[in-house]
């Protein structure tokens, strides 16, 4: 099979929501500098997915920390709302040559490299699931679901992929 689809381990992900009007001019908060671009993500660990205008997807690798807490606390004065996913979502891994196009046979967006570039991230329906999608390279995708709908997009991943190349 050309495509390789990877169930990731669990990183601690939480949503963060803030006024848009009470942020700081730069966007930072616990140290974190936030995208401010659409459909745009930042970091290493911790990594930043912009979701909307007031809300961000923060995912970590590191186990042990515990994110939303220090995210609340530096949040204590800002209108805002910190909401731990960790145990709802699961994070995919799509990755190979044929990648954007097993994405493109259940997906609307245009993933091809000069329209979804580097650092790109969008939220979108794959599979009529609504889902998450990041470009980490340039022949891999992390696509993040909802637990309940994660085992159907991994059989439809591989389905997808079964029939490209």
């Amino acid at each position: 099979m050309p495509e390789l689809v990877t169930r990731l381990p669990a990183p601690v992900s939480v949503r963060l929501q803030v006024s848009v009007r009470a942020l700081p001019a730069a966007a930072v908060i616990g140290g974190l500098a936030l995208p401010r671009q659409p459909n745009t993500w930042a970091g290493a660990d911790p990594i930043i997915w912009w979701v909307s205008p007031d809300a961000w997807l923060i995912q970590s690798a590191r186990e042990g920390d515990d994110l939303a807490a220090q995210l609340r606390s530096d949040c204590m004065n800002l209108p805002c709302a910190v909401t731990d996913l960790s145990d709802a979502l699961v994070t995919f891994a799509l990755e190979g040559p044929d990648a954007s196009a097993v994405l493109a046979r259940g997906c609307g967006l245009d993933l091809r490299a000069g329209s979804f570039g580097a650092r790109a991230c969008a939220r979108t329906r794959l599979a009529q699931l609504p889902v998450l999608i990041r470009k980490t390279g340039s022949t891999r995708f992390e696509l993040v679901v909802d637990l309940a709908a994660a085992q159907y997009l991994q059989d439809w991943l591989l389905d997808a992929a079964a029939g490209v190349g």
